[in-house]
């Protein structure tokens, strides 16, 4: 029977998607599980579209458009693409079809859902799991090292929040979690054939726990889901809630009667259109085929073939530059890099590529005698490399070692001071002096008290550098460094190559992990660009590339940076190691993109809450250390395509900082492999990104994390949202929208690439995941072979033209 019922939960979970914690923030898409289906298949999970009236409204100005809506309904119905005789006049079937949805009508074509009432089951289940889980507590769970379930069994009997009834109830609970299931389904009734399909449904229930306890299952080990259910179960049966046994139930087909009516309502605007007399039985044969339950699935393709069509005429047909770069810079694909990017190439000196933010260099970082490790690289991969720092001088290191342990000793005697139940009012008589000074300066001069810590830091600054050999063999470097090179194109060197990772420094922000790389696990980039730069700069590895065929000129010298995402400034790692030679040319680095990072600036400041263009640089730069500020910067918010290309497409074009850019030359990968690698690991991560902000938008209160100033920290594994309920998945409101605006437009990944349409269909073929993401419609996928080719649209029967706008004047 245990082995049974762990087979049962194992099954049941299967959909259930793992969500890492706060301090290693992944984007992840929550529907994931669904993705070996079509999207549409998803919706007895919850709403995967907004709702009508906002496609009216996106219609009413313009942001969609009929031609939109005509082609939507080709795509998605293919046996609407011929023509209709209606009265005098001949029309395409999908125009038809597309007319219907202008018409304003009252209906909700949304998905009808049934939900029960288990706000008291989930606050009880949720206190005790967060009891369990909560890291390093003042007041610690008794019993808590022997596992959640033994925990709660023997003191669930105490509960003074339980009625004595239900207490007595759960006096016969076996030991062990996997008989406690079984007793909590037995005694609740629960079929043998119905258990998996009650723990899927149960699992759905608290779906924040739920992914948050798979992830510790597979990387902590100390709790699992049987224990979580063990306790679920039992909970329910000591407050008598029966089990669910059915799951959200889509509205059934319409019925004749509805087709009639909706035929009726489009026949009389035909008649008001002069058409001449209309064929109602014509008019519901089309419409027909495009029953109400799909229409909100055709407005959001709608909305996103808008966007994609825009963007695809945006892009530049214009040849590569000959003429060797002074600077290069090598940048992550992370949207709020392509504004940097467009800055810093005003200068015709600098060029610039797109490539993962960990450099495709994946390591452990361990800092200067550091006690913890990092695990800076993407999620789908394992950390085998163990990279560490050596510094310039041992003296000078332990020193500045030592001081900072004791800091760390003090910080945390007064965080336990300030905590603590017995000791927080004698904290505060013998230290609210300081705090007090600490507090005023926080809140009305963040700016100056960050320039302090700056200037402390700055002071302390440690000057290392990291040790690759002793983590990479020679070949294992070489390796690495060839397929950077290959991935991004870049076949020409500057003098001087900037390998810019990324971060985001904010103050009192949870969710600081989910503003800085996901390719670099949730943490900044500079560990991974410093690897990268000792790579490229070694002459064996160099001396490797040259025998395949990959030269670096000897005058070309690589340098680590890391591009601060709130103030947009890029600062210079390790600039003991540059050479005499490049000190001038790293110094007119500098002017530039101080002079591209104001520009930045003053632009985001246009769409950030509370902020202004005409606003001076300096206050713009302070939202990062005010600590009630909820919008340092907007993230990703907005994201919405991945090009995968030669710069030459994107090059002065304004992305709006919305698109993942990919460096990518064909002729330089000559058997596909590299761009395989981009198809399957960086595009699965940007449409992991890409699918947490829309369904953060789409359907906040499920797959969000609400808003931040009702957020209840459970150590670093999560938040809730106030006392109790759901572990909040996904990304707080602030990360989408403002008061009840969104901020970001929830449009699927639309990925770009031109590459020859050949090799991208082998690639999709030959792996599952892609074949899962781009047929079933999770994201799409058009190319173009050359700059003078048209541009494809992937479908799983072919390859067809995308759709472009309509010519300037011709018919809306």
């Amino acid at each position: 029977m245990s082995l049974l019922l762990r087979v049962a939960v194992a099954s049941a979970a299967h959909d259930i998607v793992p969500s890492w914690p706060l301090d290693s923030f992944i984007a992840v898409n929550p529907l994931a599980g669904s993705e070996s289906r079509p999207f549409e298949s998803a919706r007895s999970l919850g709403p995967l579209t907004r709702q009508r009236t906002d496609y009216l409204a996106d219609h009413k100005r313009g942001r969609i458009v009929l031609a939109d809506l005509e082609a939507a309904v080709r795509l998605r119905i293919p046996e609407l693409t011929g023509t209709v005789t209606i009265g005098e006049t001949t029309l395409p079937a999908a125009r038809l079809a597309a007319l219907e949805l202008e018409l304003d009508q009252s209906h909700d074509t949304g998905a009808s859902l049934r939900t029960s009432p288990l706000s008291r089951l989930d606050e009880i289940t949720s206190r005790w799991v967060a009891a369990f889980l909560t890291p390093d507590p003042l007041w610690p769970m008794p019993h808590r090292q022997h596992g959640l379930y033994a925990a709660w069994r023997t003191l669930i009997r105490h509960d003074p929040s339980l009625a004595p009834g239900a207490r007595r109830r759960l006096r016969g609970l076996p030991e062990g979690p996997d008989a406690g299931l079984g007793w909590a389904l037995d005694q609740l009734g629960v079929e043998a054939d119905d258990v998996q399909r009650v723990l899927a449904l149960e699992l759905h229930q608290l779906p924040g726990w739920a992914s948050h306890i798979k992830w510790r299952a597979e990387k902590v080990g100390d709790i699992d889901l049987t224990s979580f259910l063990a306790v679920r179960f039992g909970t329910r049966h000591a407050l008598q809630i029966p089990p669910s046994l059915t799951g959200p139930i889509p509205r059934e087909h319409e019925p004749a009667t509805e087709l009639q009516r909706r035929a009726e309502l489009l026949a009389g605007r035909l008649v008001g259109t002069h058409v001449g007399p209309v064929d109602i039985s014509t008019v519901a044969r089309v419409l027909a085929a495009h029953p109400t339950r799909d229409h909100l699935f055709t407005w959001q393709l709608a909305y996103e073939l808008n966007y994609r069509s825009r963007l695809l005429s945006s892009l530049s047909t214009a040849h590569a530059p000959t003429e060797r770069p002074g600077i290069q810079v090598v940048m992550c694909i992370d949207p709020r890099s392509e504004g940097a990017r467009r800055h810093l190439e005003t200068a015709s000196t600098i060029e610039t590529f797109g490539f993962a933010g960990f450099f495709g260099v994946p390591i452990r970082f361990v800092r200067h005698r550091g006690k913890g490790a990092v695990n800076s690289l993407p999620a789908l991969l394992t950390p085998r490399h163990t990279v560490t720092e050596a510094p310039r001088d041992d003296a000078t290191a332990t020193r500045r070692v030592t001081a900072a342990r004791r800091r760390d000793a003090v910080d945390r005697a007064l965080h336990a001071g300030e905590s603590g139940t017995a000791t927080s009012f004698a904290f505060a008589e013998t230290a609210g002096w300081f705090y007090g000074l600490t507090s005023v300066l926080r809140t009305f001069a963040p700016g100056l008290l960050a320039r302090i810590r700056e200037e402390r830091l700055a002071g302390r600054a440690l000057e290392s550098s990291v040790t690759v050999a002793d983590a990479f063999t020679l070949e294992e470097r070489a390796v690495l460094a060839e397929t950077s090179l290959r991935m991004m194109g870049m076949a020409r060197f500057g003098r001087l190559v900037v390998l810019a990772g990324h971060g985001s420094d904010s103050r009192n922000n949870l969710y600081q992990s989910a503003l800085d790389c996901g390719a670099c696990g949730g943490n900044p980039g500079a560990a991974n660009a410093r690897a990268a730069t000792v790579i490229f700069n070694d002459p064996g590895v160099r001396e490797l590339l040259e025998a395949r065929g990959i030269s670096i000129p000897k005058d070309t010298v690589f340098i680590a940076a890391e591009h601060n995402t709130v103030t947009d400034a890029i600062t210079l790692l390790d600039t003991h190691s540059l050479p005499a030679s490049h000190r001038a040319l790293a110094d007119d680095f500098l002017r530039r993109q101080s002079t591209a990072a104001d520009r930045l600036v003053r632009e985001r400041a246009r769409d950030l809450p509370g902020a202004s263009p005409r606003h001076s640089t300096t206050r713009l730069r302070r939202r990062a250390h005010d600590w009630a500020e909820v919008y340092p910067e907007l993230g990703l918010a907005g994201n919405a395509a991945m090009i995968i290309g030669p710069r030459e497409l994107t090059r002065g074009v304004d992305l709006s900082r919305r698109v993942f850019l990919h460096s990518y030359v064909p002729e330089f990968d000559a058997h596909g492999t590299g761009l395989e690698t981009v198809l399957t690991a960086p595009v699965v991560v940007a449409q992991w990104i890409n699918h947490q902000y829309y369904f953060s938008s789409i359907n906040p209160d499920l797959h969000g994390a609400g808003t931040k100033t009702v957020h209840n920290a459970i150590g670093t594994i999560g938040v809730l949202a106030g006392q109790g309920g759901d572990l909040r998945r996904g990304l707080p409101w602030q990360s989408v929208g403002v008061g009840t605006a969104l901020l970001h437009e929830p449009l699927r990944l639309a990925v770009i690439v031109q590459a020859p349409l050949e090799t991208i269909g082998q690639i999709i073929s030959r792996n599952q995941v892609l074949r899962d993401l781009f047929d079933n419609e999770w994201i799409t996928i058009t190319a173009r072979e050359r700059r003078t080719d048209p541009w494809m649209h992937y479908t799983r029967y072919g390859w067809h033209t995308a759709p472009l706008p309509p010519a300037e004047g011709a018919q809306q």
